[in-house]
């Protein structure tokens, strides 16, 4: 299994709160196998503290940079937390991936993994 890995990409979210759809454009921060980690801001965490449903869920979408593959991903509410008046982190936890998402999600992960430590060490190198 892969550990966390940074991955700073656009996120789309997608929430039933108060009997409405709502979109939300966002970034990640990192992400796993398991869940992502978002940066947000406090439209976000309202109208997921406004869901009736509990734990609170919504969905997903995101590409893993240098790969074409859209993943569009049902999660739920792990915790946020404030970090400042309007900016929050915001743990989602993957739910219902099926087994085919799950294995490319990793492969890409990989591959995105390799990329990222292969241009680090040429910066590294350059200097």
């Amino acid at each position: 299994m892969l550990p966390r890995c940074p991955l700073d990409t656009d996120v789309e979210v997608k929430i039933y709160s108060q009997s409405e759809e709502k979109h939300f454009e966002t970034q990640s921060i990192n992400i796993s196998l398991r869940g992502i980690e978002l940066a947000c801001n406090d439209d976000l965490i309202q109208a997921i503290l406004a869901q009736n449903t509990y734990p609170h869920e919504c969905k997903i979408k995101f590409k893993i940079p240098g790969h074409p593959k859209l993943f569009e991903v049902s999660s739920q509410v792990v915790t946020h937390r404030r970090l400042s008046q309007q900016n929050y982190q915001l743990v989602l936890l993957f739910t219902n991936m099926s087994k085919t998402t799950h294995e490319k999600l990793l492969n890409e992960l990989a591959a995105f993994q390799v990329m990222v430590l292969n241009n680090n060490q040429r910066v590294a190198v350059a200097m």
